[in-house]
């Protein structure tokens, strides 16, 4: 079943519920946004901030913040200084950033002065974990977020730092699993059922994996009774959670969006090379849609986009092609093995495997809405870069 209103359907990773109205639980969660007090909500952050930080005294930082290297960084790091936090910014290299990516990240610690930590995996062991998400789940984000999600709160847990903000939490968000009153916080159980798209670490590190035992702690999450010492907070909680417009804020801090072919929003995961490249194809080849699907009906619920342009629009973006070459050259696969593995993997869209692409001048199917032009980066995947 379709959704009247967005473009979601009852398909959706997340999972999405359709009432007997025809309306999907994220549309039907997103109208709390237009009832709730969210100054009350920002009132019981702060309050709810200050409770947790009373358990801990002598530190140099209250709380981790996990970054993506796009504009929702930046947006996170100005709220925790309007809460009067001290963040320690941590961020995991997936080794598929571009250029752009490390500049703005480099931007961020350097515009607000604040110290960052960079947990460089082993990259040869972490090719090895990429290749096995592919070859069993038909994904190569497993690896980046399982570490994304491990690696601050073990770093928490030592430096006993008692709080991290992330940002908004996809399951509401996206779906309305949850209401924003649940207040859903972070945790082993959250983590596998939305960051690790339902398969744990003994799911992963299994029969298939070229990962000896001690190489896998890194993307181990703690124990439960160890790891609630740690509270994780999802903003999009007490925040009237507004990714295009919040992001498109932050411009003033300097960050720098990437033109994009495969999507009309220049700030989600701008600097990286897979995003909407190797990992959108696959996406849409195992889910049937593309992220530029959320994206419009995200906006669709935000009123900037009617439904009829939204389904328009998406027809521009859908066929748009896939270069992959990169990605396949940079995991060191062989052109037979990466032939053999597009062939057997990519079924449904072969035909999007290319290099043709046509930008889409999103702005005339928007009754309002934030269009920067955009930086097109040059260097990708790079393991470091100095940035400014």
């Amino acid at each position: 079943m379709r959704c009247i209103n967005c473009l979601d359907n009852s398909l959706h990773p997340l999972g999405q519920l359709i009432d007997d109205a025809g309306l999907c639980s994220g549309c039907n969660t997103h109208k709390e946004k237009d009832i709730i007090n969210w100054g009350d909500k920002l009132n019981y952050l702060n309050d709810k901030c200050s409770k947790v930080l009373a358990t801990k005294k002598n530190r140099p930082y209250d709380c981790i913040i996990p970054l993506n290297a796009d504009a929702e960084d930046y947006f996170i790091v100005e709220l925790a200084l309007q809460l009067n936090l001290r963040p320690l910014l941590v961020q995991v290299n997936s080794y598929f950033g571009t250029e752009l990516s490390w500049k703005n990240l480099h931007n961020l610690e350097t515009h607000f002065d604040l110290d960052m930590i960079t947990f460089n995996p082993n990259i040869l062991h972490y090719k090895e974990a990429v290749r096995s998400s592919l070859r069993k789940f038909n994904s190569i984000y497993w690896p980046f977020q399982a570490l994304k999600t491990s690696y601050p709160v073990k770093l928490a847990l030592d430096m006993k730092i008692p709080l991290i903000l992330w940002g908004g939490l996809q399951a509401t968000e996206q779906s309305g699993k949850f209401s924003h009153h649940d207040e859903v916080e972070m945790s082993s159980w959250s983590r596998v059922e939305h960051d690790l798209f339902s398969v744990n670490e003994k799911n992963f590190f299994t029969t298939g994996v070229q990962l000896k035992e001690r190489n896998q702690t890194p993307y181990i999450y703690p124990q439960v009774d160890i790891a609630k010492k740690v509270t994780g907070i999802y903003l999009s909680n007490y925040i009237r959670w507004d990714p295009w417009k919040q992001n498109n804020d932050m411009l003033k801090y300097g960050f720098e969006p990437e033109k994009n072919f495969n999507t009309f929003d220049n700030y989600e995961r701008s600097g990286s090379s897979v995003y909407y490249e190797i990992h959108d194809l696959l996406r849409l080849e195992k889910h049937g849609y593309r992220k530029v699907r959320d994206h419009l009906s995200r906006e669709i619920r935000h009123g900037r986009v009617t439904t009829s342009h939204a389904k328009k629009l998406y027809k521009k973006y859908v066929n748009q092609q896939v270069n992959v070459e990169p990605f396949f050259k940079w995991l060191g696969a062989s052109k037979t093995g990466t032939k053999s593995f597009l062939n057997k993997r990519i079924v449904k869209n072969q035909k999007l495997i290319g290099l043709e692409k046509t930008y889409v001048d999103p702005k005339i199917y928007f009754s309002e809405g934030f269009f920067p032009d955009g930086y097109l980066p040059e260097r990708s995947y790079l393991n470091y870069f100095k940035g400014i």
